[in-house]
């Protein structure tokens, strides 16, 4: 139960080629053995293997996020060296004690937790079976200062628990629904705009399930004075970069402001957001695609939409009902 190295999973905002890696064993050699190569640095040290050993583990991802889940039949302590990327976990069964410093999180099934970056960490890790949810730091960091106009430096999370027992339940969906994507074939997330989405949606949710300081921000209108030229700019530069996945901080760098300024600019003239607008332009554009596509040529609606950033077909087909209509079907088969 810890990081992969960056030498094995590189965690970047770029969105690379989907990965996918399965090992199981009954054999303890086998199992250590396999850890010692993929957690670079990191110690173990085995207190009690059960009668029936099971280790396995899989994981699945690309670009900044990946998921996972790994079985341990055994009682084992981890030494774990600091970590450059978040990391979130829900446990299954078993038990997990989390030591940093003096502080002690006991972690029990049905709970979540997310591991603190850049300090080193201790585990005691009793026959469970988890989940786990890697996300890129820079990443989650241009998600927060996007939607509530955090200055990036001061960005940070404060807590390893969510910030009540709902969330906890809110959290432990998420992350059922992203290991379900990431496993599952593998066209809804072929698409880089799809495993941006889908990164992005992971991040916000994260931003609102465990204490952090851009949500314990008060919000001020730091752009209400912004000339309507700055919401222009943003606004050309999301039109010709909208098949990319491109980030808040991209746009409002391109509006030559900060993201906090651009987002309260966006308010005041235009009365949205800078991503909303970003989801509208690829709504559009999918519409310009299911115009031209030819179904007997075997084009789908999900494909087109997976192409333009929508991990599901059902909200995809709600958002151009309510902008066109009709159903996006009637669009491709007209």
């Amino acid at each position: 139960m810890t990081a992969p190295s960056a030498r094995e999973d590189s965690m970047t905002q770029d969105v690379g080629a989907p990965r996918r890696f399965t090992f199981a064993t009954r054999e303890v050699a086998e199992a250590h053995e396999v850890l010692r190569k993929i957690y670079v640095g990191h110690e173990f040290r085995l207190h009690r293997v059960n009668r029936r050993f099971l280790y396995r583990q899989e994981s699945a991802g690309a670009g900044p996020i990946m998921v996972g889940r790994v079985r341990y039949g055994m009682d084992v302590d981890t030494h774990l060296e600091p970590m450059d990327h978040l990391m979130f976990l829900v446990l299954r069964t078993g038990r997990l004690e989390t030591r940093d410093g003096r502080d002690v999180t006991r972690t029990l099934p049905g709970e979540t937790r997310l591991l603190r970056v850049g300090r080193p960490l201790s585990n005691i890790n009793l026959d469970f079976d988890l989940y786990s949810l890697n996300l890129d730091l820079g990443m989650v960091t241009e998600v927060a200062a996007a939607r509530t106009g955090i200055d990036p430096v001061r960005f940070r999370f404060e807590a390893m628990t969510p910030v009540s027992a709902s969330m906890n339940r809110f959290w432990r969906s998420t992350m059922a629904y992203l290991h379900q994507l990431f496993t599952g074939p593998s066209e809804p997330w072929a698409s880089p705009l799809a495993v941006r989405a889908a990164a992005d949606l992971a991040a916000s949710a994260a931003l609102a399930t465990f204490p952090n300081s851009a949500t314990a921000m008060t919000y001020r209108s730091a752009g209400a004075r912004l000339p309507v030229a700055s919401v222009r700019r943003a606004m050309s530069y999301i039109d010709t970069h909208a098949d990319e996945p491109i980030t808040g901080t991209q746009i409002a760098a391109a509006a030559r402001v900060t993201p906090r300024a651009l987002q309260a600019a966006f308010r005041r003239h235009v009365d949205s957001t800078p991503m909303a607008y970003l989801r509208s332009a690829r709504l559009d554009r999918a519409h310009q695609d299911l115009l031209v596509a030819d179904p007997v040529k075997g084009d789908t609606v999900s494909a087109i939409a997976g192409r333009w950033g929508y991990l599901h077909a059902g909200r995809f087909a709600a958002d151009y009902r309510a902008r066109y209509g009709r159903p996006p079907g009637d669009t491709l088969r007209a």
